[in-house]
């Protein structure tokens, strides 16, 4: 009888970050059951890929599953698939981090699993020849790739089974081509249809193996479950065995020769790559795609309709590029540091910073979710601290930090390491407390995330950091400036201030800036100059903001000058945080105004307090950043947006000053770096 072999690879996935009580939940749910799955039918073999978090948290907290697995590995059915451990988009991160994140993966499934791994996932499905080098350093022989790249190198789809080889400097590789049918028929179609398009491929009468990498994680809304459907499947499978053979990739190497070489392009998946476009551009994108899927012989065009990359998620997304650019910068820093006998440990923070799941959009979760942006942050600026560690004063150096091509201002001590751009505004990008391992300015932008129509909130024109300088007319309300619908009459916002001194002494650091702008009304421009001067004492945990504003025009200059800082002072999303100003105190999702107030203070659920002492800036307006996407509490708040400001009517000439104070402590004392 004609028959046809599948090798199917299943792919399990938790971010760092994720929370216990979550992962838990689900593996109880998911995961679990999954595993009993592939106990029951002992004819069935598979590829299974778990993520190291979620390998991880099983160690941890479910040492029984690690040992079923185990016993799963040990019967040859069950093949274990490498890869970066904290499953890291591999190509945008540097070799030696490549080859460090396989080789604990590898290191981990041969201790507590007793399996010795010879392919690779590919985290978030993104490809690149360089991968080819990684992986047979670390002695993987093969990865599953999605079908499209090998139609755009020129494999026509009657050709797309079994096997390719490819390289890249002499460093081979064989690919296997997931089948584009295979992955729109399971989970979603009837069994029938799907062994009637195996039947199908078994009547051609060749030597023909399919592959199917299937990610889980996106089965969430199958009918009776992950684990029902795998049951349905495998029995079904397991009925067809005198026609559908099941085997893993590695046996596949063993029993069939590569159908030739191919030369597959570097990229993202179709849908991924889209969601990484900018507004206009991704709706567009999809538009088009959309309407060419509509045509009776789409499947020969939609493999060439590309767009983006995986590394346009940090264009778009600069929340995500500051992530990024610090994990590379520490790493710099840390290959500088010959002798330092915790290189080990930082290494491993830097490696969990690099978990994808975080760091890009499609249409729900990643990036919109602030526990899992704050855990690489928390990674990262641990790492920092432990970096740090003795150090007394504080550095101050020039650099292109975000490699936008201007130079950022870096102020790094152990208590605090903070982030200017002149250029943008004079503003603060960063506000990391290395010991408590927060970054008070990851706050997300609110920008349109639709891929078709409106945006169903407020969009921000500018991104969202601190000590952003507003002009605006008396009389703005607070929901006005959470909507973004008042006038802007400065221009001082996204615009380059100079840097007029630059200085360092011991933990302290003053850095002071200007920018000769104006105001605008009614097609009128009224000079201004906007002074603005940073005092931090980083030992000290305070850092001081003065501004001075001339009217150096001839006409009077009337408006609201307020100075915004956005915070995120931790993820919890009940509504508990507090925000109190004199003897009023408002939730952290509500919006509020004040004044005649000197002092602002902000309390988290977890104990963490910001102070805000004001002098001459008595005017305050208090509002969350809520996001479009909504988690089980509401829409999600990504921070709080507060503005410090007075009403200026200065005579030409004349001057107005003001200062601010920010201090940050936790109640119940820092948190102790990761053992």
């Amino acid at each position: 009888m004609k028959n046809v072999n599948l090798v199917l690879g299943l792919h399990m996935h938790q971010p760092v970050g994720n929370l216990p009580e979550v992962v838990d939940r689900i593996t109880a749910d998911v995961y679990r059951p999954v595993i009993a799955v592939l106990e029951k039918y002992p004819g069935i073999a598979v590829n299974l890929h778990v993520s190291g978090p979620l390998l991880e948290a099983w160690g941890e907290r479910h040492a029984d599953l690690v040992k079923k697995v185990k016993e799963l590995v040990a019967t040859g059915r069950i093949e274990m698939m490498s890869g970066g451990f904290y499953e890291p988009v591999l190509v945008e991160w540097p070799e030696e981090d490549r080859d460090g994140q396989i080789a604990k993966m590898n290191g981990w499934l041969k201790e507590k699993l007793g399996a010795q791994p010879a392919g690779a996932w590919l985290a978030e499905g993104v490809w690149g020849p360089s991968l080819c080098g990684a992986f047979s350093r670390g002695g993987l022989k093969y990865s599953f790739v999605e079908g499209s790249f090998f139609q755009q190198a020129g494999i026509i789809p009657a050709k797309m089974n079994g096997h390719y080889v490819t390289d890249q400097a002499g460093n081979l590789l064989s690919v296997f081509p997931t089948c584009p049918d295979l992955a729109r028929l399971i989970p979603h179609a009837p069994l029938d249809e799907v062994f009637g398009y195996l039947r199908r491929m078994a009547n051609r009468g060749e030597d023909i193996t399919l592959t199917l990498a299937a990610n889980l994680e996106n089965w969430n809304q199958v009918k009776g479950g992950v684990a029902g459907y795998l049951d349905t499947l495998f029995a079904r499978l397991q009925e067809s065995a005198s026609w559908v053979n099941t085997l893993t990739g590695q046996r596949q190497l063993e029993r069939q020769s590569p159908r030739g070489r191919v030369s597959l392009p570097p990229g993202t998946p179709a849908e991924l790559g889209g969601w990484s476009l900018p507004g206009v551009a991704r709706k567009e994108y999809f538009r088009e795609r959309g309407q060419l899927a509509q045509r009776f012989d789409a499947g020969k065009w939609l493999p060439f309709f590309r767009g983006g990359s995986w590394s346009s998620f940090r264009v778009r997304y600069e929340e995500l590029n500051l992530l990024y650019r610090k994990n590379l910068m520490l790493g710099r820093r840390l290959k500088g540091k010959s002798s330092f006998p915790g290189a080990r440990a930082v290494l491993d923070r830097l490696w969990r910073a690099q978990c994808s799941t975080a760091q890009w959009h499609g249409t729900q979760g990643g990036v919109h979710l602030p526990h899992l942006r704050g855990a690489l942050w928390r990674e990262l600026l641990m790492a920092e601290a432990e970096m740090r560690a003795g150090q007394a004063e504080t550095d101050l150096v020039r650099e292109d930090v975000n490699a936008d091509g201007q130079m950022e201002v870096v102020a790094g001590h152990p208590a605090l390491s903070l982030l200017f751009a002149p250029h943008l505004g004079g503003a603060c990008l960063e506000v990391g407390l290395p010991e408590l391992g927060k970054n008070l300015a990851d706050v997300l932008t609110r920008r349109d995330e639709g891929v078709n129509g409106a945006s169903a909130g407020p969009v921000d024109w500018y991104e969202r950091r601190l000590f952003q300088d507003h002009f605006f007319a008396k009389g703005t309300s607070v929901e006005q400036l959470s909507a973004g619908t008042y006038p802007e009459l400065g221009d001082f916002i996204l615009q380059p201030f100079e840097i007029k001194q630059m200085r360092q002494t011991g933990s302290r650091v003053t850095l002071a800036l200007e920018r000769d702008g104006g105001l605008y009304r009614v097609g009128t421009r009224m000079p201004c100059l906007l002074e603005k001067t940073y005092a931090i004492d980083a030992a000290g945990g305070l850092i001081e903001v003065s501004y001075r504003i001339t009217n150096t025009g001839k006409l009077p200059l009337e408006a609201n000058f307020a100075t915004e800082l956005n915070l995120n002072l931790g993820p919890d999303q009940s509504g508990r945080g507090v925000w109190q100003f004199g003897e009023t105190k408002k939730s952290d999702k509500e919006m509020w105004h004040g004044s005649g107030v000197t002092r602002v203070v902000a309390v988290t659920t977890d104990g963490f307090e910001v102070t805000l002492a004001s002098e001459n800036l008595p005017l305050v307006w208090g509002y969350p950043l809520l996001d479009v996407e909504r988690g089980p509490e509401g829409p999600i708040r990504q921070g709080n947006c507060v503005l410090f400001g007075q009403h200026l009517d200065l005579k030409p000439g004349e001057k107005a000053e003001g200062r601010l104070k920010v201090t940050f402590r936790k109640k119940e004392g820092r948190i102790a770096p990761k053992k």
